[in-house]
């Protein structure tokens, strides 16, 4: 199948989909304590919950992300006595929240220490390989931390997928997520997935810097989608360049954009 026609079989699915999910790590609302202990919310911050907040006024929409709060957690502990699902507490929306947690110290090693002590640096061209050298604390990162996270949201989007029947896209975004694809393609083949990644992507030689193991569970995470996304033609470049150079037996094609690895 051409890149094109397999592109219009994409969009056609997505148009008639009938529930989207959503994947980040900042949920759209944010949950906190009072001074009186009381439970309280606002809109999460960041552009991307402001571009996407609107979607539950158009399709039904759960949205998974992490639980970054104390009233995150409380609010999922509430939450788990109906299912996990928050309902969205903005008006006129069809959205449902299940949030994720883990234990605060892995977390810190998902958010803090990869996601954005390495990966941001790294792919704004800004890493200093003396500080992020292949030792003990980035593997232990790595494993420990953000492959743990990435799992956990696989699995609660796994769960979303399989909770009622019907048609599903899965929509994930930027660089804290870029093992979850794969896991969720593992489990569930043919759903639609697709990924944008809103910073840059670096010349393939600024990931050589890094682990072997990581870049490629990193290659391997994201060929999980059917689309990526990035902010500029440069970027797409550089990532297809990448999978030429990363990925043992890809097929990269160059024009169409596309990169084939184990089917």
């Amino acid at each position: 199948m051409s890149a094109q026609i397999q592109m219009r079989k994409l969009a056609s699915q997505q148009l008639h989909a009938d529930r989207l999910i959503v994947a980040t790590n900042r949920g759209p609302i944010e949950y906190y304590l009072s001074q009186d202990n009381e439970l309280k919310h606002h809109r999460g911050a960041g552009g991307m919950v402001t571009a996407l907040i609107d979607t539950g006024n158009r399709m039904e929409v759960t949205w998974v992300a992490m639980a970054m709060t104390e009233g995150d957690r409380v609010a999922l502990n509430e939450a788990r006595q109906h299912g996990g699902l928050l309902p969205s507490p903005l008006l006129s929306q069809k959205m449902q929240l299940r949030y994720v947690a883990i234990p605060k110290a892995v977390y810190e090693k998902y958010y803090e220490k990869i996601s954005n002590r390495v990966l941001w640096f790294l792919q704004h061209y800004m890493h200093d390989p003396s500080a992020a050298s292949p030792a003990r604390w980035l593997q232990d990162a790595w494993t420990n931390g953000y492959t743990v996270a990435n799992r956990a949201i696989a699995e609660a989007v796994n769960r979303e997928i399989e909770c009622e029947e019907g048609s599903v896209v899965v929509m994930l975004h930027d660089y804290h997520l870029y093992l979850a694809p794969m896991m969720i393609r593992q489990r569930h083949p043919k759903v639609v997935i697709h990924q944008f990644i809103h910073i840059p992507w670096p010349d393939v030689r600024c990931w050589h810097f890094l682990p072997s193991n990581i870049v490629r569970d990193i290659y391997r995470g994201l060929v999980g989608n059917d689309i990526i996304g990035f902010q500029t033609e440069r970027d797409a470049r550089n990532f297809l360049e990448g999978a030429q150079t990363l990925l043992e037996d890809a097929d990269v094609d160059f024009e169409d954009g596309t990169v084939a690895w184990q089917g």
